[in-house]
């Protein structure tokens, strides 16, 4: 079995590699020229890294004849929300022309790839609450540059299957986290700011921004495993919700971090400056469990304790 990870060498793409490295198969993955490869270091033996922006199609379409992957996950993406307002740009790039690019090379390969594209619940936008919890039957009403892009590529794979039927399952991935998480993110910014403070290396003030949102918050770790189970059994065509089934609200993320650390720290809130927020996401996983029997293991207690001692470790090793 051969198998291709387009951005490998991210967070969600590493915890992937973990995951598949032990299980015989011969691993490809894609990273960018400037991409920090620490995340993958540990497993750098057991894949093949291949430089390769999925937004150049000549190279993409090259890789993609030489190695001959019978699986494709597609993981490289621009993938923060608030950034994406300050750069629609390049999410749109990513997103939607890397995407595309990937769909068109297997339309016209005629040995049948089956391939997973990584959506975002972001599409779904802004939902009352008597549509909540989300099902994949919703509309899609993204808010967010980021969620536009992401919206477009779903939608471009389910065409792509009902046109030239490639083998494409779409994955609507709501909120995750973990170690090796980036900065940027609600969990990494909260863990890794607690962590400075303990080390002493910070003053025990933190700055958090919007508390009261809920987000539907699941662990790498059980996300990659989603991925696994839905590439080996899941339905081509189909769009599936990985989540967990329920919502937290931020405010209470921060809460068990605090409780972890030694200290007594002040929070002080931010305004984050996006010009647009979800209250409230929370997806339905019923079909996710039902087709592949996927469900979450991990508790949110230790994904927030297991992404605390990760940032812990990286200030520790900095001072050495």
């Amino acid at each position: 079995m051969r198998i291709l990870i387009t951005g490998i060498a991210g967070f969600v793409g590493s915890h992937l590699a973990d995951l598949l490295s032990p299980k015989g198969a011969e691993i490809f993955g894609t990273c960018l020229a400037c991409e920090s490869l620490d995340n993958v270091c540990h497993v750098k033996d057991s894949i093949n890294l291949i430089e390769c922006d999925v937004t150049d199609f000549d190279s993409l379409s090259r890789l993609i004849h030489r190695i001959k992957p019978e699986q494709i996950y597609h993981l490289a993406a621009f993938s923060s929300v608030g950034e994406s307002f300050a750069r629609p740009l390049e999410a749109v790039e990513v997103n939607v022309r890397g995407t595309l690019y990937l769909l068109e090379i297997l339309r016209n390969i005629k040995k049948r790839i089956k391939l997973l594209v990584v959506s975002s619940a972001d599409i779904y936008g802004k939902v009352s609450r008597n549509d909540i919890p989300i099902k994949e039957t919703h509309n899609l009403n993204p808010v967010s540059p980021y969620g536009s892009s992401k919206a477009c590529g779903d939608l471009l794979a389910y065409q792509y299957f009902q046109a030239y039927r490639v083998a494409v399952i779409r994955v609507r991935s709501f909120n995750h986290t973990g170690p090796r998480q980036r900065l940027g993110f609600v969990v990494p910014d909260f863990a890794s700011q607690i962590a400075k403070i303990d080390r002493g290396r910070s003053r025990p003030v933190m700055e958090v921004g919007n508390l009261n949102a809920k987000r539907d918050l699941s662990d790498v770790r059980d996300v990659v495993r989603a991925y696994h189970l839905l590439m080996e059994k899941g339905e081509p065509g189909q769009a599936y919700n990985v989540c967990t089934g329920k919502a937290h609200k931020i405010e209470t993320l921060l809460n068990i971090l605090l409780r972890f650390s030694t200290r007594k720290i002040k929070v002080r809130k931010k305004s984050t400056g996006r010009p647009s927020e979800i209250p409230v996401l929370s997806g339905d996983n019923s079909k996710i469990r039902k087709d592949v029997g996927w469900e979450p293991r991990i508790s949110i207690h230790e994904t927030l304790k297991d992404t605390l001692d990760f940032w812990k470790e990286k200030y520790n090793q900095s001072q050495s």
